[in-house]
């Protein structure tokens, strides 16, 4: 396993599994365990400086998650990006996200309008100097406003790890950034319709900004096939 470059980074936060949990989904959402790299719970808590059974219980999470998989007694890897999978999960999450902007609408204001057009912003600064994990940062924050707005407590647990799937392989995809995606426009579309307050129009907005991902996503995929 390469975790060489990673020497310095023992955990000595309280919530110890909590921790590890999030620094192994991170190093998988980032690709730095890349997709099917053998898991060794003896070397990762080395490394980590901590006992085997926080990784234990952090790997059978992410298990869970679909983000590692493993084979009793023979195996654990991190899972491998399967794109036709990837596309349920868009839809999916573009589902959830639009009862999420039904659910908020109503509490929709100026000062909720204009905190989106700056992170709007931030995003496409990041996308202009090609940060892809800025913009993917930048866009869940934009996301995530209507999600936390809804007041829903049933959402955020749902759409989180989902999104954890989409923003690996988004990661994986868009690490190249070439000009295509139009995400920043996207979100100003949607913007407007809010200014409008007219919310079958935003729904459509987000909706296609979903599938565009989506569709970006299938582009990027036949191409490494060529």
């Amino acid at each position: 396993m390469l975790l060489e470059n990673r020497r310095n980074e023992k955990i000595n936060r309280t919530f110890i599994k909590d921790e590890v949990y999030d620094t192994l989904s991170n190093w998988i959402i980032t690709g730095y365990l890349e997709p099917e790299t053998k898991i060794n719970i003896n070397d990762l808590s080395e490394k980590l400086g901590i006992s085997r059974t926080p990784v234990r219980e952090a790997i059978l999470k992410l298990e869970n998650e679909g983000l590692i998989l493993s084979k009793a007694n023979r195996w654990t890897i991190v899972a491998p990006i399967d794109l036709d999978a990837s596309f349920y999960t868009y839809s999916v999450v573009a589902s959830l996200e639009m009862l999420a902007l039904e659910q908020a609408f109503d509490k929709i204001d100026d000062d909720f309008i204009n905190a989106l057009q700056k992170i709007n912003a931030k995003l496409d600064l990041a996308f202009k100097n090609l940060d892809t994990m800025e913009l993917l940062n930048y866009d869940n924050e934009f996301h995530d406003s209507f999600i936390y707005l809804s007041k829903n407590p049933e959402l955020p647990s749902i759409i989180h790890p989902l999104k954890k799937k989409i923003q690996r392989v988004e990661l994986s995809f868009f690490k190249d950034n070439d000009g295509k995606s139009n995400t920043f426009g996207e979100h100003k579309a949607l913007i407007e319709a809010l200014k409008k307050r007219d919310l079958e129009l935003a729904k459509l907005c987000l909706k296609s900004n979903w599938y565009n991902s989506i569709n970006l996503v299938k582009g990027k995929s036949k191409n490494k096939d060529k």
